[in-house]
C-alpha cells in the first residue's frame, strides 16, 4: 500500500507558518546550545578522547549518502531505468544534493570556528564570508548529509521509522563524541537536513503516491 500524502497538501500559509516555526524553533535551539552547552560539551570531550574511534565508528554512516546521491543520480542519466524504487532513489538523492549545497553556503554564511579551533587557539565567535580553515563547522555538513534522506524516508516509509531515527541519533552523537562537530552545530545541520527532505517531499507531489510497496 502506497505511503499517503502529506506536507504536500498542505495550503501555502501552513507551509509558510510551519517554516517559520521550524526557523525559529532552530535559532533558539542553537542560541542556547551554543550560550551553554558548547563548550562545557566540548572541553568533556577533548579531555577524555579514550573512545574516539569508537565514536568516529558511529559517525561513519554519514560517509555514504553524498556518494549514494552521486553514483545513483549518474547511473539514472547513463542507463535511464525503470522500476518501483526508482522514484524513491530520486528523491533522496535530490534532498541529499539540496542539503549539501545549502550547508556550503551556510558554513560561509555564518563562519563558525571548529571545536578544534576553540580547543586550540579559544576562538569561539563568529567570523561571516570567511575562507579560512579555522572556520565552518555551522552547520554540520555530515549532519545534514544523514539528516536528509532519513527525515524523507521517515515520511514514505514510515514503518521503519524508529530505525531511520536511531541512525540520525547515532551519527549526530559520534559527530559530537569524536570532536568533529558543537552541539549547535548538529541541531543547524539537522534542521538544514529537514528542510531539504521537506523541500523534495512538498515540491514533488508524486513522491508519497509513487513511493515502493511497503514490505
Amino acid at each position: 500500500m502506497p505511503a499517503q500524502a502529506g506536507s504536500h497538501d498542505l495550503p501555502s500559509a501552513n507551509r509558510l507558518q510551519r517554516i517559520a516555526l521550524a526557523a525559529l524553533l532552530c535559532a533558539g535551539l542553537c542560541a542556547v546550545s551554543m550560550s551553554f552547552i558548547d563548550r562545557p560539551v566540548e572541553a568533556y570531550v577533548a579531555a577524555h578522547q579514550q573512545f574516539r574511534v569508537v565514536y568516529q565508528a558511529m559517525a561513519a554512516p554519514s560517509l555514504l549518502p553524498l556518494p549514494f546521491a552521486l553514483v545513483f543520480m549518474s547511473y539514472l542519466a547513463i542507463a535511464r531505468p525503470a522500476g518501483p524504487y526508482i522514484n524513491l532513489g530520486l528523491s533522496l538523492s535530490l534532498a541529499i544534493l539540496g542539503a549539501t549545497t545549502a550547508k556550503d553556503e551556510l558554513k560561509w554564511l555564518f563562519g563558525r570556528p571548529w571545536p578544534g579551533t576553540w580547543v586550540k587557539y579559544g576562538i569561539y565567535k563568529f567570523q561571516p564570508f570567511t575562507d579560512s580553515i579555522l572556520y565552518g563547522g555551522f552547520p554540520s555538513g555530515h549532519t545534514a548529509y544523514i539528516s536528509a534522506p532519513l527525515c524523507l524516508l521517515c515520511w514514505l516509509i514510515p514503518q521503519y521509522r524508529a530505525v531511520w531515527i536511531t541512525i540520525m541519533v547515532m551519527v549526530m552523537a559520534g559527530l559530537i563524541g569524536a570532536g568533529y562537530h558543537f552541539v549547535g552545530d548538529i541541531i543547524a545541520g539537522f534542521f538544514t537536513g529537514l528542510a531539504a527532505a521537506a523541500a523534495v517531499f512538498s515540491f514533488q507531489p508524486s513522491v508519497a503516491n509513487r513511493a515502493p510497496p511497503r514490505g
